[in-house]
């Protein structure tokens, strides 16, 4: 009794499962059709213009046909949310934006503030806050219309070239939730990835071009590549990548197998603001020219040296023009605010001018993978 019980247990879960599997309504995917990115440009006068990248639907022609065009859909206006009540409106489709893989801003509006418009998208229930927040050189527009020879969609382009700067760690994909969640905490400054044209590429090409700097939520400055390389450093978000050294002997290009760093700010009895960063990273040659009649541990030894001295630049350069901002992109001042809440009262009202004046410690420590002394700075 209590196996045939069970059985039938068993084949009503089963019959419950197949029930409620696939799509309750089959009408559902022939009325909506995907936002896939969204951009948002400044058109003067007060107004504001909406780039929407679709998904396809539709039979298999019209599919087959989509390969080779995207699908952008464009409108001005006063409010964005009025837009977007507009496009859903005037399309036979209605407009699901919960497959959104991007935010695009132009360059113009985000110099301008965008909280707004953020605000926007995280109360939307359809919305994600994963979605990944960009800045464009120039407009968000040119962006998502800007076709490549891998994909129609500059959207899909976009995610995987935000999953591809873990290679190169020059570029960090930050979503919705993080730069917002930054905007909120008020001390600490966001970034967000930086995107452009490569017009000089036939055909033109997207291409990751470092970080914007947001103070409150207006951008305030740019760091390149290296630059963004040297914040990445800091933040241990340095994943892989190379490190290209050049000494009196030769040049060297080295391989990043791994890295680690650590960054602990305090305040000291006297007020002054200690800000120590340490990097360790372990590197391997890849290419190597030059250094001529040295034997390998001299090689090692001057290789080490000058990747030292290139990773604290690097952090150097981008920590200087962070200050130049005024903008805390590390948190430091959070984290003062959490080890040191009281010492952190009398700091916080002045925290932009006193920012600006800290000068770091750079420790860097680098092993040649294989062989040789950490040497350290």
């Amino acid at each position: 009794m209590k196996r045939g019980k069970c059985f039938s247990l068993v084949a009503v879960a089963m019959a419950v499962c197949l029930l409620f599997s696939g799509c309750m309504d089959s009408k559902e995917l022939t009325e909506i059709i995907p936002v896939v990115g969204v951009g948002i440009d400044d058109a003067g006068d007060n107004l504001t213009k909406l780039t929407l990248q679709l998904g396809h639907v539709g039979n298999s022609s019209e599919k087959d046909k989509a390969k080779s065009e995207a699908l952008i859909y464009e409108k001005t206006g006063k409010n964005l949310f009025n837009i977007f009540r507009d496009c859903a409106r005037e399309s036979s489709h209605k407009l699901f934006i919960g497959h959104n893989q991007c935010l695009i801003f132009g360059k113009e509006t985000a110099s301008k503030g965008i909280k707004d418009q953020l605000d926007l998208f995280l109360r939307d229930h359809e919305g994600r806050i994963d979605v990944s927040i960009l800045v464009s050189d120039s407009t968000a527009n040119e962006i998502l219309t800007t076709k490549s020879e891998m994909s129609p969609m500059s959207a899909l382009d976009i995610t995987q070239l935000l999953k591809n700067q873990q290679a190169t760690s020059e570029s960090i994909d930050v979503d919705l939730l993080e730069f917002f969640s930054k905007l909120e905490g008020k001390t600490t400054c966001p970034v967000a990835s930086l995107i452009k044209v490569d017009k000089q590429s036939s055909p033109p090409r997207l291409e990751l071009s470092g970080l914007a700097v947001f103070k409150d939520d207006k951008m305030v400055g740019e760091l390149d590549k290296d630059k963004s390389r040297g914040y990445l450093w800091t933040m241990n978000k340095v994943e892989s990548g190379t490190v290209d050294v050049e000494t009196e002997s030769g040049r060297a290009s080295l391989e990043i197998c791994s890295s680690s760093s650590s960054l602990n700010p305090s305040v000291q009895e006297d007020g002054t603001i200690s800000v120590p960063i340490t990097v360790k990273t372990e590197l391997r040659v890849r290419e190597l020219v030059g250094f001529e009649n040295q034997d390998a541990a001299a090689i090692e030894k001057e290789l080490q040296a000058a990747a030292i001295e290139r990773i604290k630049g690097r952090v150097l350069s981008c920590f200087q023009a962070t200050q130049a901002y005024q903008a805390d992109i590390y948190g430091i001042g959070t984290l003062i605010s959490q080890t040191q809440p009281n010492k952190w009262k009398d700091l916080q009202e002045n925290w932009d001018d006193l920012y600006s004046q800290i000068t770091p410690e750079i420790n860097a420590e680098v092993t040649i993978k294989g062989g040789g002394k950490i040497l350290r700075s």
